[in-house]
């Protein structure tokens, strides 16, 4: 079936002019900010603007397909190619970028990113970047599940209105996988009089909110605008919660991997649908909605720092980091993890269950030791995971 790629084929010689943005238009856009675009725009004042197509030229001139490939993040190894495609169309490659800004905070345990793309004359359309590699952006996902706002989120809304207050102008917002709850929540929590001239806004397979957000007065007159799309086996995407109605596009990819917008399937100018995602993964939404609601906050925060502690012990900061010596990361990870307090062993248990089907019997303490090796090896340590029972299907 058509595929991101396809669609730029064939719509790709028609003007925003003259067909107007819609739901795969957004798509492609929400992949922008995922660039690094530094060394791009805003490092000189000659720099603080340039077109989609200029952007692309600058980006493979810093950047090769072999360090694409090779890439962990699936949206960072994809949007590279995506950007390519789009500034060889007439549609995508005069657009101007500017505004962007993109950071990451250790101590605050933040990372945020996001563009301007401008359609026209009074449209625009704002991007934020959805999770990143870096280790810190991903521990802020987490920090969603028990905190409000995060700090991506106020930013998120510093930067939206800031763009707003520029000038007269009307705006679409949207983001993929965390981006699409930066747009969200950018757009609900902006000052009310603001509330005219955001058209419409995208998630794209993004996590949804608490309860009280999605109740509060702002939310429920936005919600008409929100427009959510999540695969058939969302993930991420069915995580906290949605009270708009979200739609859902056939992905030729399973599980986890149809996070991945291009597997998600096209057909003209709209996505092909189904009528809803499948029961494995509303049973796993259900799932860890209900893990989440017999934690307290605390609870919550305790367990993700004791995970974020045992990935950051292997001195890594990315996922790439983590992916470069395999060995190493793996025999710090276990040791942290022999370490990690016996209740966060257990709401990780827990978790896991519900991850992977609770019809799988692990029991814990999973027994984690080290052995030395022979002298001839130099006296290396090895690891033996001895798990005490790890059946499927067995008493």
């Amino acid at each position: 079936m058509a595929s991101l790629s396809d669609y730029l084929l064939w719509r790709g010689d028609i003007t925003f002019e003259e067909v107007p943005l819609n739901a795969v238009d957004a798509l492609l856009l929400s992949q922008v900010s995922y660039l690094d675009l530094k060394g791009i725009i805003g490092d000189r004042e000659e720099r603080q603007e340039c077109t989609l197509a200029q952007a692309s030229k600058r980006y493979w001139e810093l950047h090769t397909q072999e360090e694409l490939e090779n890439c962990v993040s699936f949206a960072l190894r994809t949007v590279g190619n995506l950007l390519r495609e789009m500034a060889q169309t007439k549609r995508f490659s005069s657009l101007l970028l500017r505004n962007y800004v993109s950071r990451i905070d250790m101590d605050a345990e933040e990372q945020f990113a996001a563009v301007e793309v401008v359609l026209g004359k009074r449209e625009s359309y704002i991007s934020y970047s959805g999770t990143d590699d870096s280790l810190v952006g991903w521990k802020e996902d987490f920090n969603m599940c028990f905190l409000s706002p995060v700090p991506a989120q106020t930013d998120a809304l510093a930067y939206l209105e800031q763009i707003l207050e520029s000038g007269r102008k009307r705006v679409y917002v949207g983001g993929h996988s965390k981006g699409g709850n930066l747009a969200v929540y950018a757009a609900v929590k902006c000052k009310k009089l603001f509330g005219r001239s955001i058209l419409r806004v995208y998630n794209f397979d993004g996590p949804g909110f608490k309860r009280t957000f999605i109740e509060s007065l702002r939310y429920q007159e936005m919600k008409d605008k929100i427009e959510t799309w999540v695969p058939d086996s969302s993930v991420v995407g069915m995580l906290l919660e949605h009270e708009e109605d979200y739609q859902v596009v056939k992905s030729k990819h399973v599980g986890i991997m149809q996070h991945d917008v291009t597997s998600w399937e096209v057909m003209g100018s709209g996505f092909i649908r189904l009528p809803e995602v499948k029961l494995s993964s509303r049973r796993m939404a259900a799932g860890v909605k209900e893990w989440m609601s017999g934690l307290k906050p605390e609870e919550l925060e305790f367990f993700f720092d004791c995970i974020y502690e045992v990935l950051t012990a292997t001195q890594a900061k990315t996922l790439a980091d983590l992916n470069k010596d395999k060995w190493k990361s793996v025999t710090s990870i276990v040791r942290s993890y022999n370490t990690m307090d016996k209740k966060a062993k257990e709401m990780l248990l827990a978790l896991i269950k519900i991850m992977i089907g609770n019809n799988l019997k692990i029991e814990l303490p999973l027994k984690i030791t080290e052995k030395r090796e022979t002298k001839e090896k130099k006296e290396t340590k090895g690891l033996e995971i001895k798990e005490k029972e790890l059946s499927h299907g067995r008493d």
